[in-house]
């Protein structure tokens, strides 16, 4: 089996590949089954899979390696930024890690720890073997993701295995963010191969496989669809999972050097670092020169020009980012990228330019790329415009044609329950119809943190037409009085 390579549904025509999926109780032909499956069966492959071996996990959450290789070694520690308000993969405490798993394990073989991957709090030459699905990616910038290599080295013994897997980008377009840097053929060919690979004391067990096979369950699907597969529309790119199996063999003694990384992205970073950094004009600078280069991709301007709102808000620019919103219209109705067209809608509304912010939220509704709950918050925006207008009838058939998806789209779409039904009732409201405002004035409270401004807003609102359900009746029964009385 080779070991480097990209998720392809033909790995699953592998006995040994089926018969780890059984053992992990793992049913379905999708990249993040794929990466389970494929490490496992890699590191068995390897023979790392011993009563005397100590592994260590990156960024694992509770995935079900975290209790299979207990099964197999003598010590599993599961690592995570636990806790986490970010991460909803690692939002448990580590005591609830131990609680949460579909099979019997060895729990005195388990170690749960909060950690950071870039200062792993081990000794050095502490682990046999490391694995990591889809983990790594997720730092803010290429600094810190050599600095997890280095502490991934630092940490295995000699000749001890590293099994990584990392989102793919399939296409020529980079794309790297702040906590998603996209692995692509950019980043293989001056990380991992070449004489001077920025990644050194390292083997790579074997060269990195592209291919995918023509079927059917490997075409690209649109990400709102609730069935995964292999490869996703995401922003705009084709995203898939690739596994990286690496030997310690010799010293990491390269220093991370930034040369290989195109200009635009090594400023984009750089603003963005600046950003997290709270030194917004020093971002703002570094945004709006990127942004005087008259070559730039409209995909890069939109992006830049995003950052800058950020950095432009943050400082109350309000002159300014009406100006950025309105330079940057045009680009954003030929970019694919929903991540960065839905904040700058959001702008735009927030600035009363009603209609761009219209047409910018038409245009996420219907991109590949957009999460369903992206879709549901293009919705409602758009549903503000026709409200802005006096249209609470247009708003309100807007609004009902996704309030079904926000009740039985599953976790993804809880978030957006509040902001559909909350304008569903202001609209009812406007119309006239306090029975169903009454209805979907109690929907957003549920919805609502007990603690929060907007379960405050919405239950003084749902008293509100309470009362007015109430006026009818009072009416009456006073005409009624008054003509006894007569």
């Amino acid at each position: 089996m080779k070991l480097c390579k990209v998720a392809d549904v033909a790995d699953w025509q592998n006995p040994e590949f089926q018969a780890t999926a059984a053992l992990l109780k793992l049913n379905g032909k999708n990249r993040k089954a794929w990466e389970f499956i494929h490490v496992y069966t890699g590191l068995k492959q390897l023979g790392c899979l011993h009563e005397d071996a100590r592994a260590l996990g990156l960024g694992v959450g509770r995935e079900p390696l975290v209790y299979a290789l207990t099964n197999s070694c003598k010590e599993v520690v599961a690592t995570d930024l636990y806790n986490s308000d970010t991460w909803s993969t690692a939002s448990m405490s580590p005591t609830e890690v131990y609680n949460k798993n579909r099979f019997s394990y060895h729990p005195e073989r388990l170690v749960v720890r909060h950690m950071d991957m870039t200062q792993i709090d081990f000794p050095d030459n502490s682990f046999d073997f490391i694995w990591s699905c889809c983990a790594i990616e997720h730092v803010n910038n290429f600094r810190d993701l050599h600095k997890v290599y280095q502490e991934i080295h630092r940490v295995l013994k000699p000749g001890g295995i590293a099994a990584l897997t990392t989102e793919t980008n399939k296409t020529d377009r980079p794309l790297y963010e702040p906590n998603l840097l996209y692995t692509d053929q950019l980043w293989v060919d001056h990380w991992l191969l070449g004489d001077d690979p920025l990644i050194q004391g390292f083997d790579l067990l074997d060269p990195p496989d592209f291919y995918l096979t023509d079927s059917y369950e490997n075409r690209p699907i649109p990400r709102r669809e609730p069935l995964k597969l292999i490869q996703v529309y995401t922003k705009d790119i084709i995203s898939s999972s690739i596994a990286f199996f690496l030997r310690k063999a010799g010293e990491f003694s390269k220093a991370y050097d930034e040369s290989w990384l195109p200009a635009f992205w090594s400023g984009y970073l750089a603003g963005c670092d600046r950003i997290t950094e709270g030194k917004f004009f020093e971002a703002e600078q570094i945004f709006k020169q990127l942004l005087q280069d008259p070559t730039l991709e409209p995909r890069l301007k939109v992006r830049a020009a995003r950052r800058l709102l950020v950095t432009l808000e943050a400082q109350h620019e309000r002159d300014q980012m009406i100006g950025i919103c309105k330079d940057i219209f045009a680009d954003c109705q030929i970019t694919d990228d929903q991540d960065q067209i839905m904040p700058i809608a959001n702008f735009c509304q927030s600035l009363e330019l009603w209609t761009e912010a219209k047409v910018l939220y038409e245009r996420v509704e219907n991109l590949q790329g957009s999460t369903i709950n992206q879709v549901i918050d293009s919705v409602v925006g758009q549903s503000r415009y026709y409200q802005h207008l006096g249209q609470h009838d247009k708003a309100l058939i807007l609004l009902e044609s996704v309030q079904e998806a926000t009740l039985t789209g599953g976790t993804r779409t809880e978030k957006s329950v509040y902001p559909v039904f909350w304008n569903m009732g202001i609209c009812c409201e406007r119309l006239g119809n306090f029975d169903a405002a009454v209805k979907h004035y109690q929907i957003a409270v549920n919805a609502a943190d007990p603690r929060s401004k907007e379960h405050l807003q919405a239950s003084l609102k749902l008293r509100s037409c309470q009362l007015e359900q109430r006026l009818p009746v009072r009416s009456t029964w006073k005409k009624l009085k008054q003509r006894l009385k007569g």
